[in-house]
């Protein structure tokens, strides 16, 4: 029987960055893939504000999971990957894959080097306004990928009540199934040392790519991330 993948995306994307690569990748892997929009992610490039909370979206993804028979592998990416650690505590899951994901302790950290690193980012917060700040400054996602301007023009409104959220350290998690940590070592969000935190508060594998960016599934050359992901998978089934 095929294992099923599911994809949880980050802030200001959806289902949509799953699909270009990662989704037809992992299906000639033999893999069954769903990927999914969280709550008021379904307009590409939409500007219309939206008002979500962090369990709204933990609660997308356990609506998904539920449906299948099978417990599935689940990858989360960036905020996305918070979602899935909130969803840990009481969800179904076979194996957890936290990619360029939001660490236990929060986004204040990253926010504050964002703040520090380009300071006309406070007008967009002040603005309630993520995607401006992404738009703004799209390297922070995409660092140098030749196609930032049109993924950016993909990215929608985020709600900055789940942002808010993100500030808030997560709380105490008993590991129940292998887990997988990976970033890339360019990634302008997360930092190398939160990768390596979040590995060991979750006494999880951790990969660093050499040279990532932050959305890791969106560069031309994934594929490498995509087998990385694949090996690990077959490794920690034995």
């Amino acid at each position: 029987m095929k294992e099923t993948i599911v994809f949880v995306h980050g802030m200001c994307h959806g289902a949509w960055c799953w699909e270009e690569f990662f989704i037809p990748y992992f299906e000639q892997l033999g893999y069954h893939c769903i990927a999914f929009d969280l709550p008021g992610h379904t307009e590409l490039g939409s500007t219309k504000a939206i008002h979500f909370s962090l369990d709204d979206y933990v609660n997308a993804l356990a609506d998904i999971v539920d449906r299948l028979e099978e417990d599935p592998i689940i990858i989360g990416h960036s905020m996305g990957g918070m979602i899935l650690q909130k969803y840990l505590s009481k969800g179904r899951c076979k194996k957890a894959i936290l990619m360029s994901s939001v660490p236990p302790l929060g986004v204040l950290l990253p926010s504050l080097r964002v703040l520090i690193n380009h300071p006309g980012a406070l007008k967009y917060l002040f603005q309630a306004n993520l995607l401006g700040v992404f738009k703004r400054y799209p390297p922070l996602m995409f660092s140098s990928n030749t196609r930032s301007e049109h993924y950016a023009n993909n990215m929608c409104s985020e709600s900055f009540w789940a942002y808010l959220q993100l500030l808030i350290p997560i709380g105490r998690l008993e590991k129940r199934m292998p887990m997988l940590v990976m970033g890339g070592t360019e990634d302008q969000l997360i930092s190398v040392s939160e990768f390596e935190q979040t590995a060991k508060k979750y006494g999880a594998d951790l990969s660093l790519l050499e040279g990532g960016s932050h959305d890791l599934m969106l560069e031309s050359d994934c594929q490498k991330y995509v087998d990385a992901i694949h090996s690990w998978i077959a490794i920690s089934s034995k």
